[in-house]
């Protein structure tokens, strides 16, 4: 009965860890379209050139120091 028990407690103890690996894709990224990879970068490359420059930070006790 104590094998049994300690056996029930080993498989509940590794259902997570199951569960965990398999929604996993490990080669999600060698199956993609590198044409449309290509796309996308180029897309996020031109969507950071239009991000407009921060200004200056302004100090509001510059005038005192």
């Amino acid at each position: 009965m104590r094998t049994l028990a300690i056996a029930a407690i080993i498989a509940l103890l590794t259902v997570p860890a199951y569960a965990a690996k398999r929604g996993h894709k490990s080669d999600g990224q060698a199956t993609e379209d590198p044409q449309k990879k290509k796309v996308q970068d180029k897309e996020y490359n031109d969507a950071l050139k239009r991000i407009p420059d921060q200004p200056a930070a302004k100090d509001p006790w510059g005038n005192v120091r």
